[in-house]
């Protein structure tokens, strides 16, 4: 470690610009946080995603907040260079938090993927499946379709920009090595709240195929028991189907449009976008 000293320069925490070492640490660091929320969140992260194209943009991000957030980081950087097993530390409280902001937004985006699977089931078209990287080989077409439309609408609206603009505001709530067990409690609880959040707008998003897809199988039972003779629900599929494919291309861009609020609203609550209450989230 004197070696890596005397090769970058002694660390002087006084100097606002800092020396080298010091510019590597802070870059380094900065470069956990914001890495982890470009690999992790939604429309920036996606797994079809040439790996260049993300770290590219995970290394842009990084040298575009380093002015804002290097005297954040200044101290901690120092300390880093000189004890290695706290800069193992201090990278893995990083990465912590990224990936925390990061899969926030992402569970928070899959409730138009999740809402896709309640239409599938509720419309017939569940036995259609496709390989679906977010959620396996289990998704359902319609499921699959969603997930490619998730980045197309979040680039095209603006609401990437939300994960991104956590990161400065992130080091108020989490500062880069001063991660406590009390915070990370608090963020499972940020992550079961997010799943239930999730699930409601999934819930509200579907709820025109779940009334339908509820009452037309009652229908089906009183007809099937007024004309036994006939095969209803052999005749009956079909119209299902064929109904649920028009009812959904008539509802999609209302489903969306809704999908892109509710969405924004949650976004605008990740932890870096709020003024720190009393509660670390």
């Amino acid at each position: 470690m004197s070696v890596l000293s005397d090769f970058f320069g002694s660390p002087n925490l006084g100097d606002p610009n800092g020396s080298i070492a010091i510019l590597m640490g802070t870059f380094l660091i900065i470069l956990c946080r914001v890495g982890a929320i470009v690999m992790t969140a939604p429309g920036l992260g996606e797994r079809d995603y040439p790996v260049r194209i993300r770290a590219g943009l995970a290394l842009a991000v990084t040298v575009a907040v380093l002015p804002v957030l290097q005297e954040k980081v200044l101290a901690v950087s120092g300390e880093v260079i000189r004890m290695p097993f706290m800069a193992m530390a201090v990278l893995a409280e990083e990465l912590l938090c990224g990936i925390f902001i990061g899969l926030l937004a992402r569970l928070i985006a899959m409730s138009l993927i999740i809402a896709a699977q309640m239409i599938s089931i509720f419309t017939g078209l569940a036995s259609v499946i496709q390989v679906d990287s977010d959620l396996g080989a289990s998704s359902t077409a319609v499921a699959h379709l969603t997930n490619a439309l998730l980045p197309v609408v979040f680039l095209t609206s603006g609401l990437y920009a939300l994960p991104l603009l956590a990161i400065s505001g992130s080091y108020a709530i989490f500062p880069a090595g001063h991660i406590t067990a009390f915070m990370v409690g608090d963020m499972t609880m940020s992550l079961t709240e997010t799943v239930t959040n999730s699930f409601h707008v999934a819930m509200q998003l579907a709820s025109p195929f779940i009334l339908v897809g509820t009452l037309w199988p009652a229908m089906l039972g009183v007809l099937n028991r007024l004309m036994p003779a006939i095969q209803v629900y052999g005749i009956a599929m079909p119209a299902q189907i064929l109904g649920g494919i028009f009812l959904f291309a008539l509802l999609i861009q209302v489903i969306v449009g809704t999908w892109s609020e509710k969405t924004e609203g949650l976004l605008l609550v990740l932890p870096g976008l709020t003024a720190p209450a009393s509660s670390p989230l």
